[in-house]
Formats: C-alpha cells, structure tokens, sequence
C-alpha cells in the first residue's frame, strides 16, 4: 500500500493506493482547519488507519507548496501556508506513519500527474501551470520531472511582471502571483478563486472582467515560459479550470500576439483533465517511483 497527499493552500488531500498505482480511497479537509504540520500529520495518522484499518503503507509521496527542499524533505516558508518555517514533514510523517516519506513540490507532482496520465500524455517537454489560490508550475523536460539545483525551479507564481507592482506574499513586489493568484483576486474582489473563476464562466458582469485582466496578466507568464522552456505543450489546471471558456481565448491571444514566438513553435495550450486529482496522481506516482 502506498500513500499520495496533496497538501493546498486551501485543501489537503490525501489518497491510499495500491502498489501499481491504483486508488483506492481519498479524503480532504481544509487546510485552514488543520492549523499547523503537526496536526496535518495527526490528522492522517487518523484517517489512515480509518481508510485502511491494520495497514502500515510502505511508502507517502507528498505534494507541498514551495519553496522547499526535497532531499531532506523541509518544507522551508511557503507564502501561502503562514508559520510554516523549516518544517521537517518527510520525518514527522515517517515517524507517525512508520514508513518513508518523499516531499515535491505540489506544481511538480501535478505535472508529473498529467504528463502521465491526462492532457500531456505523449509530450516530451510539458509545463503544467496550476492557477489558484496561488500560481505555480511544474516542468518536464525531456520525459522527466525536473526540480531544479534547490527543487525550486517552476515557481512562475514569483516570477516579476512589474517590479513597481503590488506587494507579494513572498515580500517582492510585481510577481504573477500578486496580478492573478486566487488570493490576491480576493483580496480585491471578496471572493474566492473557486467561486470568482465560477461567476465568470456563468458571465457575471462583475467576476468577467476581473477574470480576463487576469488571464491577460498570466497571458505574460506563457509567453515568457515558452520563451524560456521551448515546451510541446503547456497545460493549464486549478480553479481557473472552472472558467477555462472565459480564460483560453485571452491566453491563446498572448502567444499569437508574440512577434517573436512563430506558429512553428507555439506550444499547444490545453486544460488539465485531472482536475483536483493532478496533486494526488502524482503524489502516488512519486511514491511509486521510490518503492524499488
């Protein structure tokens, strides 16, 4: 048995699986609810040995957001999980679960979900775009994940449009995430991403035009990682998949509208077919891949 968790700025999931990857059961609860890590880890302590009672997985693979680091499994200071600092997830989780436990980054392990099991299957090189809470990005280049020097790498949610621009939660000023981030987009409006991206796709004249100056802010970001990451395709999930009709055509716009990226090298631009379950796809994938 295996485990996958997906741990969000407003959700945290989890999932039991079985060794060839196949779920079995999920559970979620927000993230808010849990407080700190170490009620996190109580709480799937607990509902792990409701889900699969007797059971002891033989290994977790854990999505968390950035920054951190992989290799000794910190999660360092995300912006979006406040007091969050230095926390040493893999090990408390391998001490309450009693197996081993392998932190990525969420944008990472999603991507790795769809590159292998929804809109990127058959690519090469993929950049999966999460747009929600907050904005992040996973690569996969060459067929495989690439993390980065420090497992950073991807973070598009803090790359500078405008070094003049609104306040970040990251403390630098201008970056995609302060433009567009489902947080940011509450702050201005009182509304969550979820329901924000939702009004929009049912035409609410209020939430349209904040969504599309939205895409048009991430419509910069594409254009700069196709310029940067040269991928096949750029796959685009979280909740601005609820308002996918309202978004593409502004997206699509920015990359015809690049004088310098020709048709020949225009990635495809495709929604993400997993949905909510990209994180814990992957998740389980990342455990598998440590099983041998």
């Amino acid at each position: 048995m295996i485990v996958g968790m997906d741990i969000g700025a407003t959700n945290t999931r989890f999932a039991v699986a079985e060794d060839d990857g196949c779920i079995k059961a999920t559970t979620q609860a927000l993230t808010a609810d849990l407080g700190d890590a170490r009620t996190l880890v109580k709480w799937l302590s607990v509902r792990l040995g409701q889900l699969a009672p007797g059971r002891t997985p033989d290994c977790i693979g854990v999505a968390s957001p950035g920054p951190l680091d992989p290799r000794s499994g910190v999660v360092i200071n995300p912006p979006n999980l406040p007091g969050w600092e230095d926390v040493p997830l893999a090990a408390m989780l391998t001490d309450a679960v009693g197996c081993p436990a392998y932190l990525e980054n969420d944008a990472n392990l999603a991507a790795l979900g769809e590159f292998h099991d929804g809109a990127g299957r058959g690519t090469t090189n993929m950049v999966y775009v999460t747009w929600s809470s907050g904005v992040g990005a996973g690569l996969v280049l060459d067929g495989r994940l690439y993390s980065g020097t420090h497992g950073v790498a991807g973070e598009i949610g803090h790359t500078i449009l405008d070094p003049d621009g609104p306040l970040d939660t990251c403390g630098q000023r201008g970056c995609v995430e302060a433009f567009c981030g489902g947080l940011a987009l509450e702050s201005q409006t009182g509304r969550s991403a979820d329901v924000l991206f939702a009004a929009a796709t049912r035409g609410d004249p209020e939430a349209v035009p904040v969504v599309r100056q939205a895409a048009a802010y991430m419509g910069h970001a594409i254009v700069n990682l196709t310029n940067l990451i040269d991928p096949d395709m750029i796959v685009m999930g979280g909740g601005v998949t609820r308002s996918w009709q309202v978004v593409e055509p502004v997206l699509t716009d920015a990359l015809r509208g690049s004088p310098f990226i020709q048709a020949a090298r225009r990635p495809c631009l495709r929604l993400a077919e997993l949905g909510d379950m990209a994180g814990l796809v992957g998740a389980v994938a990342w455990a598998r891949a440590h099983l041998t």
